[in-house]
């Protein structure tokens, strides 16, 4: 430091203490989904609690939290899961360098694929087009296959208790029977959850134009858009004609299998017992074919995409995922309880069966014998006997008053 400077004074400079320290500055990623100050983290679906309100897990918060898509924000998961883009499978990872993916939905991704489980193992060993399916499907919803388990054992569960009801005692009879209609039953019901699910897999490489074009539209009318795909209404009124054409399709093939494969068990059956008569009449084969395409073309497209939008609305203001899952599954149990007796009325299956209606039939009782009425004694008339009074007035009237 500078003492008295002037012309001739001197200057005396005094060096400061070196500071060895070195200021190190931490700077952490932040992601959608990790938690935030001032109650934000816990309004997000994957992530932990925030730094004001970490503890009320339960609220449902009327805010959707938007996703990331930024490259920052996709090298933040991958840091946070030690992972790099090519250690990710052959089926997303064009979608990630893409810049497609969300980073809440490659956390979804990362959290499903990081330990062993059965959802893993069968997407490993699907083909490509099919595991790409599941994928997006999960990045879409993480409770698809929930909903898809929950599904079957509605549909399956139904259709078993409609059984046993029907049939009676022969239920245990004719489980061959039993068993196609149940199978049907359930097949058309996970096609049905497949094809109507929001998708979030791209990247495919499709030979035609229109399968690019089918790819392009959302699978539900209340599909969400995101940054790269924009779903305009005319898409959304367009992937319902399609759905209607895809689910007609489908339901005719499982209506034909139902009553194709039920008439040749029948016939099996006919071989050995000739008087075998089945419970419930087996459909005909082309009423059950039409009927079944018209059921999943019209009353179950609409019904399930109304599922959908009720999905959508659960899942954008829950941030619980055993609530959002609960709350699909009573509405999923509400549906099917409707359609089931479309579904049957459209195929011509008898509601109520011959075997039954005889079982429930009340015993015929003879009618008792009418006592036979006591024979009543005739009435007599009461005529007047004409005695005496008859003859004197015959004598009377013989004799002439002139003679008198």
């Amino acid at each position: 430091m500078a003492k008295g400077l002037g012309s001739f004074g001197g200057a005396t400079l005094e060096r400061s203490k070196l500071d060895t320290k070195q200021e190190v500055k931490t700077q952490e990623p932040r992601v959608d989904n990790s938690g935030g100050g001032g109650n934000n983290g816990k309004n997000i679906f994957n992530g932990g609690g925030g730094d004001g309100d970490d503890g009320d897990d339960m609220i449902i918060s009327m805010n959707s939290v938007t996703q990331l898509y930024t490259k920052e924000a996709i090298d933040a998961v991958l840091q946070e899961w030690f992972r790099t883009v090519t250690d990710l499978p052959a089926i997303i990872r064009q979608s990630v360098q893409m810049g497609l993916f969300s980073s809440a939905q490659l956390v979804r991704f990362l959290s499903m694929d990081v330990r062993p489980n059965v959802t893993r193992a069968v997407t490993r060993t699907m083909p490509p087009a099919v595991s790409r399916g599941v994928v997006g499907r999960l990045m879409a919803d993480p409770a698809f296959v929930q909903k898809m388990l929950v599904e079957q054992v509605i549909s399956i569960s139904s259709s078993l208790a409609w059984e046993a009801r029907q049939r009676g005692e022969n239920f245990t009879k004719e489980l061959d029977l039993v068993a196609i209609n149940t199978l049907s039953v359930a097949a058309s019901t996970g096609a049905l959850v497949w094809l109507i699910a929001p998708n979030r897999s791209y990247g495919a490489v499709h030979k035609f134009p229109w399968q690019n074009m089918l790819q392009s539209m959302p699978n539900n009318l209340f599909d969400a858009s995101t940054p790269y795909r924009q779903f305009s209404i005319g898409n959304r009124a367009a992937s319902l004609v399609v759905k209607s054409a895809e689910l007609c399709a489908v339901g005719s093939i499982a209506g034909a299998a139902m009553s194709g494969l039920s008439q040749l068990a029948v016939n099996l059956r006919q071989q050995r017992n000739p008087s075998f008569t089945p419970s419930v009449p087996v459909p005909d084969l082309a009423k059950s074919t039409a009927g079944m395409g018209m059921y999943m073309a019209l009353s179950a497209n609409l019904r399930y995409q109304a599922v959908s939008g009720i999905d959508r609305g659960m899942f954008d203001h829950c941030n619980v995922l055993w609530m959002y899952l609960g709350c699909s599954s009573a509405v999923r149990l509400c549906n099917n309880l409707v359609g089931e007796a479309t579904r049957r009325w459209l195929q011509g299956i008898p509601t109520h069966s011959p075997a039954l209606l005889q079982q429930r039939a009340p015993i015929a009782v003879a009618p008792a014998p009418v006592a036979q009425a006591k024979r009543r004694k005739p009435v007599k008339s009461s005529k007047k006997k004409r005695g005496a009074g008859n003859k004197g007035f015959e004598m009377s009237a013989g004799v002439h008053p002139a003679a008198a």
